[in-house]
């Protein structure tokens, strides 16, 4: 939905759209369904209510062929492949999740007797989507499984679980209470257990699949007008709330064995923001000046919030089967089982919903800032325009800060302006980088070694514990200056540079490693386990952005119709002049530098004659890397063809097709990793997961039709 406010006081409007996508290679998926409304209304004499409507449904994409693990247990045990996930697909999948949901924009307004005006806006949305996780197999080899050889075992992950307690067996001696006799007995989440008839959960295995329904709504009302001395005043207060309920379906607590539910209620983020602004602009008359000077200032207040509500204890417990200390039994009489160093082995298992942990800790965090600023802006000369603003902040959690900028635009003949701008920026870190805490599960790039990773605010001892310190606002220095041509044949074109510095960037950690020792010296690090890794949210570098942005624009009479052209050009590189390695690794350092396209070129095409319209979009994309899961793959530039054709069928009813993509444009497969009894990663992955600059869903098609009464 396009958020540009509308303010017409009557007319229907009705928009709907079907589409799929067609890749090639697969079968037609991603449907996609849309209506939209918009409806104007008069609000009294001089007023107006419009309202914007949208519902949308899209089904899943799949862009992969199933984990190779899946493939040999398939082949291992016939009688079980039925019951693997998503069968007969493949057991995870890689493409676009589902979603369905609804958003609303409405806008009114009301002219007073006075001239003032009252005004209203707001948007809502309500947005569900489910995504699926990674594949976990009720058994093991020795070895990666993708040709089916090895010994089929137990799970140590998840199957790892003695159901008998020393307790059980009363004339037993030297296993204490608290203890767990080693033997075969081992719990299986596929094999019911004789004390346990009911508890084979997955026979075949299992993914996680994350269900998150998002929540926004954002409001203002205010009061605006003119006094006799002109000046223009506009008083507003805005309230903005962004939630996150979070649920996860077909897994396990391990911790709790037997007894673990399936489904989870993970927990809820709330981040809620408000604000009060009051902004004054006055035309002053200077003498000499070519036109009035443009005095405008004004005053903020904002108070932020963020929140972590808890999900169901079962999705954070930590249940008897989490530590189990083992012992050997001879007969009536017990002693511990030792490993070949001489320590009591205990079996451990996570204490977490698998896949992504519930919310075990409570956060209610705020932060309140306040602003103003004043702004000052006239055409000095007839031919020379400059201005100045400068802007104080000040916030509870980071201090106060000023802000400034100067620009200037000159036109040097009636084809020719040059303009500049310098400014200096400040972004406060949100109360939710500086205490969000979760534990989600992930795979290791290429492999199928699933470990624990935990999120920790900087204040907590996890995260201090591997260098973590306290968050810091970003800062940047901006510069840019640029050509304007106004030429013959209704011509434009823009020519800018720019260079923009941000100090103290704010981002995630590389992902620290959890060892056996550090969980002695940090009990809390239990959560996320041996093998787990932390992260938390850094100062971590500085970076530097040189670019160039090129827009030219022509119209003209075309074959009887008119023509309108644009092309757009970007180029820019960025550098990272200091990091912190400690907290920084290499790959992120590539993917800062590298992950978007250097090079991006638009070119639209929009003809119209009569009742026809038809739209072309070229585009282009430079290559990419993303070194963090593809180290030392570079994805090749590629180039994609968007089709719209409209037809005016009737006054009012356009009846249209189109498409994305049209030409089935994948970006380059991943090179590294591949097994080939799949031809794929063992994860599954096929392309790179995150989809590139333009996705993997190859060629979609849609159908339009728009109605006006």
């Amino acid at each position: 939905m396009n958020y540009q406010l509308r303010d017409n006081s009557s007319g229907i409007e009705l928009t709907s759209r079907l589409g799929s996508y067609f890749p090639t290679g697969y079968s037609r998926d991603g449907t996609d369904r849309q209506i939209a409304g918009n409806i104007g209304l008069p609000l009294g004499g001089q007023g107006f209510v419009n309202l914007s409507v949208e519902w949308s449904k899209y089904d899943q994409t799949v862009r992969n062929p199933t984990r190779p693990s899946a493939l040999a247990f398939a082949q291992a045990f016939p009688s079980l492949a039925a019951q693997l996930p998503h069968y007969p697909g493949p057991v995870q999948q890689w493409g676009t999740p589902p979603q369905d949901g609804v958003k609303a924009v409405v806008n009114a307004g009301i002219k007073l007797d006075n001239g003032d005006q009252l005004y209203f806006f707001s948007n809502y949305a309500n947005i569900q989507t489910n995504e699926s996780f990674n594949y976990r197999l009720p058994v093991t080899v020795p070895k990666q499984p993708q040709d089916g050889s090895g010994t089929w075992n137990h799970h140590p992950a998840f199957n790892n679980i003695y159901l008998d307690p020393c307790t059980s067996q009363p004339t037993f001696t030297g296993c204490p209470a608290g203890g767990w006799i080693q033997d075969s007995n081992v719990f299986n989440f596929g094999v019911a257990h004789p004390n346990f008839p009911n508890a084979p959960f997955y026979p075949a295995g299992f993914t996680p699949r994350f269900y998150g329904t998002t929540q926004e709504f954002f409001g203002t009302v205010g009061y605006k007008g003119v006094t006799g001395g002109g000046l223009h005043y506009d008083v507003s207060g805005s309230s903005a709330q962004n939630s996150l309920t979070e649920s996860l379906r077909s897994t396990v607590n391990p911790s709790l064995g037997p007894l673990s539910p399936g489904n989870f209620y993970i927990g809820k983020f709330v981040q809620r923001e408000s604000n009060l602004n009051i902004d004054l602009s006055y035309p002053l008359q200077v003498a000499g000046f070519a036109s009035p000077l443009s005095i405008a200032g004004g005053l903020e207040y904002r108070d932020e919030t963020y929140q972590q509500l808890l999900g169901e204890p079962a999705s954070y417990a930590a249940g008897v089967y989490g530590a189990q200390p083992l012992y050997n039994c001879a007969g009536t009489s017990c002693s511990p089982a030792l490993d070949a160093s001489g320590n009591q082995i205990v079996a451990t298992v996570p204490t977490t919903s698998n896949g992504y942990g519930g919310i075990g800790t409570g956060i209610d965090a705020s932060q309140i800032s306040y602003g103003g600023y004043i702004d000052l802006e006239a055409d000095v000369l007839r031919w020379l325009t400059l201005g100045i603003a400068g802007r104080y902040e000040d916030y509870s959690s980071f201090g106060n800060t000023t802000l400034g900028k100067v620009q200037a635009r000159a036109k040097a003949t009636d084809w020719l302006a040059i303009r500049a701008t310098a400014s200096t920026g400040f972004h406060a870190p949100t109360p939710g980088q500086g205490n969000v805490e979760t534990i989600s599960t992930t795979f290791l790039p290429g492999s199928t070694n699933n470990v624990q990773i935990g999120t920790f605010p900087v204040t907590s001892p996890v995260a201090q514990y591997y260098g973590a310190k306290a968050i810091r606002p970003e800062e940047s220095t901006n510069l840019a200056g640029g050509v304007v041509l106004t030429l013959p044949e209704q011509t434009l074109v823009t020519v800018d540079v720019y260079s923009i510095v941000v100090r103290h960037r704010i981002s995630l950690s590389e992902q620290f490693n959890v060892i056996p020792s550090d969980i002695t010296k940090l009990p809390d690090l239990a959560a996320v386990g041996a093998g787990g890794q932390v992260q938390y949210f850094t100062n971590g570098f500085d970076t530097r952005t040189k670019g160039l942005d090129l827009v030219g624009t022509r119209s003209f009479d075309l074959f009887g119709g008119r023509l309108s052209s644009q092309v757009a050009y970007n180029y820019n590189i960025t550098s990272v002049p200091t990091y912190d390695p400690l907290v920084i690794d290499n790959h992120r350092i590539v993917n800062i530098k590298h992950y978007a396209p250097n090079s991006r070129v638009n070119l639209n095409l929009d003809y119209r004659m009569g009742p026809f319209e038809a739209a072309v979009h070229e585009n282009y994309y430079g290559t990419y890397r993303d070194d963090y899961d593809y180290p030392g793959q570079l994805f090749s530039a590629k180039f994609t063809t968007d089709l719209d054709l409209a037809y005016e069928a009737m006054k009012n009813v356009t009846v249209a097709i189109g498409g994305r993509n049209i030409f089935n444009v994948f970006p380059d497969k991943i090179t590294g990793g591949i097994l080939p009894s799949t031809g794929g990663q063992p994860d599954g992955e096929l392309y790179p997961r995150t989809g590139g600059p333009f996705g993997f869903n190859g060629a979609f098609w849609y159908a339009r039709l728009f109605v006006k009464f």
